[in-house]
């Protein structure tokens, strides 16, 4: 297994830890460190990660909210929100990654986290997201589907 991959599944556990505990990053930091026998890389991947989504959660959870129709945030499964809040992140502001490492990362891992109805769950949203945020990568819409309405834009200070 890679080490951002290995990086990712750390930042999950991390980020579920943290909304679990109401810990603060570097709470949580100290103490996966203390009983993991971690990948130091990915480890500090899994902080840049953390760190990020925890920087820009207000914003992340508002994307996330407007793809994920008739579902309220505290309604999603925890592990489901907390992999679909990375790679929202991921897909904001880590342009670096290519959308298609993004999305394979998320479905194998919630495919070992989660169940089925994630796996198509995560799919689906961030798959959506894609279309905002990375319309270059995810190209047009296929079958002739009609695209659903994307949430209101962002403004640029908000992006940034």
């Amino acid at each position: 297994m890679g080490v951002r991959r290995r990086g990712r599944e750390y930042a999950l556990q991390m980020l579920y830890a943290m909304e679990v505990t109401g810990y603060l990053p570097d709470e949580v930091f100290a103490g996966f460190n203390a009983i993991q026998d971690l990948n130091r890389d990915a480890f500090y991947y899994a902080r840049r990660l953390v760190d990020g989504v925890h920087g820009h959660m207000e914003e992340i959870d508002g994307v996330l909210g407007g793809y994920a129709e008739h579902w309220k945030l505290h309604r999603m499964a925890a592990v489901d929100r907390n992999l679909l809040r990375l790679g929202i992140y991921e897909l904001m502001f880590l342009k670096e990654i290519p959308f298609p490492i993004i999305i394979n990362e998320a479905l194998e891992i919630v495919k070992e986290f989660s169940d089925a109805e994630g796996t198509q769950f995560v799919n689906g949203i961030l798959d959506a997201a894609s279309h905002q945020f990375r319309p270059e990568e995810s190209g047009p819409r296929k079958g002739g589907k009609k695209e659903s309405p994307a949430p209101p834009a962002l403004s640029a200070e908000a992006v940034e």
